[in-house]
């Protein structure tokens, strides 16, 4: 399957945007319960990102999509600039028609290659402690597990999730 990645330059379609967010949250979601968090309902996740979207679109970010031979979006990945040279990764994303392609680390490296085009030298990240895939994945490109970072957006928007999540580092510079 050939996938094509672009960095979004305006708001996408948000009936779209919200249909795969709907997916990873739920995938989420259900992984957070999972590990004894708490439930809580998609909604508010994707109210917190279009709440953020000028963080995720230039100059101050990226929103990486990823689209299928028909144009239909099959995957996603935010990277903002939080300053003092960091930038922070979040909502990877690959539908499970997509999945197993090479596309989530093919989203993971464009976001780091346009970190260094915006002059980051440090990418942070978070996930949740059951995302063994997401977990396997930056550690496969170089990012260490490190204490929780105050930068967070997970723990800024939702900071009764710091017990179910790992956080992650990579100098890029």
């Amino acid at each position: 399957m050939e996938f094509d990645i672009e960095m979004a330059m305006f708001p996408p379609e948000r009936k779209e945007m919200n249909a795969i967010l709907q997916e990873y949250y739920e995938v989420v979601i259900a992984r957070l319960v999972a590990d004894g968090g708490p439930y809580m309902t998609p909604e508010g996740p994707i109210e917190d990102f279009w709440r953020h979207i000028s963080e995720f679109l230039p100059p101050k970010g990226r929103l990486a999509l990823a689209r299928g031979s028909q144009r239909e979006l099959v995957g996603c990945g935010t990277l903002a600039d939080i300053g003092n040279g960091k930038g922070e990764l979040k909502r990877l994303f690959v539908r499970t028609e997509a999945r197993g392609t090479g596309l989530g680390r093919r989203l993971v490296e464009a976001r780091i290659a346009e970190a260094r085009v915006m002059g980051l030298s440090t990418l942070l990240g978070d996930t949740l402690r059951l995302n063994v895939e997401m977990r396997a994945l930056y550690a496969k490109l170089g990012f260490r597990e490190t204490p929780p970072h105050p930068e967070s957006g997970t723990l800024r928007s939702f900071p009764e999730l710091s017990p179910f999540m790992i956080f992650l580092r990579l100098d890029i510079s």
